[in-house]
């Protein structure tokens, strides 16, 4: 049977217009849709631990594919793995791990999350708390034992557990830096405390140095504790400024010589006499002489700086001036150089 030309047209429009007339579902585009039921993971009050972790669910609502396109995690915390396609009504996981060591008392670490659902292209995911150490140290932080090489300088600190119902020894406290300081541990005003005292020795040359403290208890859970110690023993000599930094400056063309620059230091003792022997500079580029301001108790040197040729894009000269002195306990006083090349 022949269908006439006007027929076929009209059939033609009759399906056309069923597919514009179809229902919502087809005439709107498909599209994922995510949702995570908990974006913030607090663990509340917990004891130190190595690390923490955390898988947060992920759900596609949507009725297209959820592509989950990257996972940043911020400062401390690191991505586990993480599902990178989920079907529609399905869900997968984003396990986040943050390193312990990382964090100190209350903290709250964040990832960032991308995905290809265009109501949400990005979210937040957080893990946060509060760690809570099994050794309590008050003050808590390094100790800073800081004054004159003949000076005393004393701190304590109160050492008790945080551990329910536990009886806390100590069984060995050392240190690293015996040179620098003395230490003794005595039982404190109630059982289970003890008071941990911290000097620094006298006649520490003038100095800076960091150092650790162990302290063994028989805790199971927390069998050490390190707690960091800053001695900074002072000399009677003072160098102001300690750092001459001649900035940015021209450096010299191949071939030719650039303009000298000069800067000063004002060397000085309030107690006791002292002279200064020599300078000595371990880069050619400065040089450097002294003056009298006060006989045995201030000085004046003046450092000159004869900038080199300029030979790589991003250059610098540093130097250390050492001053040596006649006193018996500050031989040597130190000053740092430096000039940028501009």
């Amino acid at each position: 049977m022949r269908i006439s030309a006007t027929l076929l047209g009209a059939i033609a429009f009759a399906v056309g217009a069923a597919v514009l007339a179809g229902s919502p579902e087809t005439a709107e585009a498909q599209k994922p849709s995510i949702e995570i039921p908990r974006m913030r993971q607090d663990f509340g009050d917990v004891f130190e631990r190595a690390q923490y972790e955390y898988a947060f669910v992920v759900r596609n609502r949507g009725d297209a594919d959820l592509v989950i396109e990257d996972v940043k995690p911020g400062c401390g915390c690191t991505v586990a793995k993480f599902d990178k396609l989920i079907k529609p009504g399905q869900e997968g996981k984003i396990e986040l791990v943050l390193d312990g060591g990382r964090v100190h008392g209350e903290f709250s670490k964040t990832a960032s999350v991308k995905t290809n659902d265009p109501d949400h292209p990005e979210l937040t995911l957080t893990i946060a708390g509060n760690e809570i150490p099994f050794l309590r140290v008050e003050p808590e932080g390094t100790i800073y034992l800081h004054g004159r090489y003949d000076e005393k300088v004393e701190k304590s600190v109160t050492l008790a557990s945080n551990e329910k119902d536990f009886a806390l020894a100590i069984k060995k406290v050392s240190s690293n830096i015996d040179d620098k300081i003395a230490y003794s541990v005595e039982p404190g005003p109630e059982k289970g405390v003890f008071t941990l005292h911290v000097e620094k020795k006298l006649d520490v040359p003038p100095s800076s140095a960091y150092g650790n403290i162990t302290i063994e208890t028989n805790s199971e859970n927390s069998p050490e504790t390190v707690l960091q110690v800053h001695v900074l023993s002072k000399g009677a000599i003072s160098v102001t400024p300690a750092t001459v930094n001649f900035g940015v400056v021209k450096f010299a063309a191949r071939g030719e010589a650039a303009d000298p620059l000069s800067k000063s230091v004002i060397v000085l003792k309030t107690d006791g006499e002292f002279q200064i022997k020599d300078l000595i500079i371990d880069n050619k580029n400065f040089s450097a002489k002294y003056e009298t301001m006060e006989a045995g108790k201030q000085y004046k040197v003046e450092i000159t700086f004869v900038p080199p040729s300029k030979v790589q894009t991003s250059q610098r000269e540093v130097g250390e001036l050492l001053i040596n002195t006649t006193d018996p306990k500050e031989p040597a006083v130190r000053v740092h150089l430096l000039a940028r090349a501009m």
